[in-house]
């Protein structure tokens, strides 16, 4: 009896690993899919309101002064939940409640997960097994037969609300664990609401709702103002990113660009891959991101001999290349130019995680949180500014929007890559180089101090 308990609390821990890491778009892609299967409005709805509550909730989360395992196992519940309305009705109402509720857990599921991970290596030999890893392949084969054999996602949302309630046990015992170490660390209390950031967050995710509309439907809403939001929007982000910038005491920079090459290459260009690549360009993209992100680490490691000045000096080099090659738009360079750039956010990610939570004293619970927060900064400015240039683009040539989106030709490939790519990149680079910059300064402040 024993060892049965043991063996389903290994299954519940690996299948909340499973969840941890596919959850940001999981839910998103089945949404998606559902939507293109059935052309219902409704889905289309609930893309937006998802979409919009993975992107708001990062930043309003931790007001209720709860512990991380405490949040870990709400995104649980609200996971199952949301997965449940899905599997059983179209109608509207029930979708976008279901929508609010999967976009939270996608925000949030991994970073609180992290953030026990790392309390619990603090404070005792937590790893996860191998096996762990194993379920995770398991389930994933799962949901790829579900794609391949076209069971109907029905069945596919019935099976996450299933993962989401076999994941509980893994969320309560982890909750357990990390006792010992809220027992020597006083949680901060919440901070209070200010009523002005309240409008200013409704207002900016107000036109991030309506722009992402506009990227999945023809809307006859003039360009202009449509440029308008965009100035807007930006302008309000920057709001946001000055009231929270004290939030962190050091890596806002770093993580902010993380953020921006994150949006760059697996947002951007996954649309304009397939002006270099043609149908499969989108697939691609993700591939090449995948593997620069695993391997990054390692490899640019082994690059510097083991020495870790010498490897990130490889690997800002790389992601300036990277930046230049991306710019040429010539599929094999185009391929390198990705690849380089996704390697430096892998090699950079483990290092910013343990930065960030070895700097963050007062709350520790706070500290992967607050990186997403800046991260999710510079992946909304790296939208906002992408979208901007596409209806600059698109007023000037007298195009429509969705052009860029759903490409019936690489015929626009020139246009988009002289009124978006080589802006954008210069862009990208330009807050690359500020970040580089503003890092050798923090350095150099610290060794005269």
């Amino acid at each position: 009896m024993t060892r049965l308990r043991n063996s389903g609390l290994d299954f519940s821990v690996a299948t909340l690993n499973f969840l941890a890491n596919v959850g940001i778009v999981l839910p998103y892609v089945l949404i998606l899919f559902k939507y293109q299967q059935t052309h219902n409005v409704n889905y289309l709805a609930a893309i937006v309101v998802f979409y919009v509550a993975r992107a708001a909730s990062v930043f309003w989360t931790k007001h209720l002064n709860l512990k991380a395992s405490s949040y870990l196992l709400i995104c649980l519940w609200l996971g199952a939940f949301g997965s449940l309305l899905f599997s059983l009705t179209a109608n509207i109402v029930a979708v976008l409640v279901g929508a609010l509720c999967l976009g939270y857990t996608s925000a949030n599921i991994w970073p609180y997960y992290l953030t026990i991970k790392l309390h619990l290596s603090a404070q005792t030999d937590f790893k996860l097994k191998k096996f762990y890893w194993l379920i995770f392949l398991v389930l994933g084969i799962l949901f790829v037969l579900d794609f391949a054999l076209n069971w109907g996602y029905r069945l596919a949302f019935i099976l996450l609300a299933l993962l989401f309630i076999v994941a509980l046990p893994a969320g309560r015992l982890l909750s357990q664990f990390s006792l010992a170490f809220y027992d020597q660390h006083e949680m901060a209390q919440a901070r209070p609401i200010k009523p002005w950031r309240v409008v200013v967050f409704i207002v900016f995710f107000a036109a991030i709702g309506l722009l992402t509309l506009l990227r999945k439907a023809s809307l006859q809403i003039a360009l202009p103002a449509v440029l308008g939001i965009i100035v807007v929007a930006i302008i309000l982000l920057n709001l946001e990113l000055a009231a929270d910038w004290q939030a962190m005491p050091a890596n806002k920079l770093r993580i902010v660009d993380r953020g921006f090459l994150l949006s760059f290459v697996l947002l951007f260009n996954s649309f304009f891959g397939v002006f270099v690549f043609g149908k499969m360009g989108m697939y691609l993209v993700f591939a090449i991101y995948l593997l620069g992100f695993e391997t990054g680490r390692p490899l640019y490691l082994l690059l510097g001999r083991h020495d870790l000045h010498r490897a990130t000096t490889i690997a800002r080099g790389g992601l300036i290349i990277g930046h230049l090659l991306v710019a040429m738009a010539q599929p094999v360079l185009y391929v390198a130019g990705l690849l380089l750039i996704s390697l430096y956010v892998g090699f950079e990610n483990p290092a910013i995680n343990t930065s960030v939570y070895a700097t963050e004293v007062d709350d520790p619970d706070l500290a992967i949180i607050h990186k997403y927060r800046f991260s999710t900064y510079g992946g909304l400015l790296c939208q906002l500014c992408f979208f901007g240039l596409l209806v600059i683009v698109s007023s000037f040539r007298q195009l429509n929007l969705l052009n860029f989106f759903n490409p019936a030709s690489t015929a626009l490939k020139n246009t988009y890559l002289v009124g978006m790519v080589w802006p954008l990149t210069a862009i990208s680079l330009i807050v690359t180089l500020v970040t580089l910059y503003g890092q050798y300064y923090f350095k150099r402040a610290q060794s005269n101090d």
